[in-house]
């Protein structure tokens, strides 16, 4: 949906930056757990934990991008299709 001011268009945008900013923050969190602390907490497999938390990163950008992509597509296709424009 397209509003004359562009707010849906602008909102859609600020979604994806804060999608990849969270997929690039969970990655370097996990990084950090995985590769960075050598601590040993009982009950906890911190190299683990940072393992789950780089894949989950990971997983959170390409689902950002693919959506963007289809976000992207579906508003070409729709001015596309305005019969109303001159």
């Amino acid at each position: 949906m397209a509003h004359a001011n562009g707010i849906a268009k602008q909102g859609g945008a600020e979604a994806a930056k804060i999608g990849i900013g969270l997929g690039i923050f969970l990655m370097v969190i996990g990084a950090v757990l995985a590769y960075g602390i050598t601590a040993d907490i009982a009950g906890l497999n911190l190299d683990a934990i940072g393992m789950i938390l780089m894949v989950a990163g990971v997983a959170v950008v390409v689902i950002t991008i693919i959506l963007m992509m289809m976000r992207r597509d579906r508003t070409a296709r729709a001015a596309m299709d305005d019969t109303d424009v001159l």
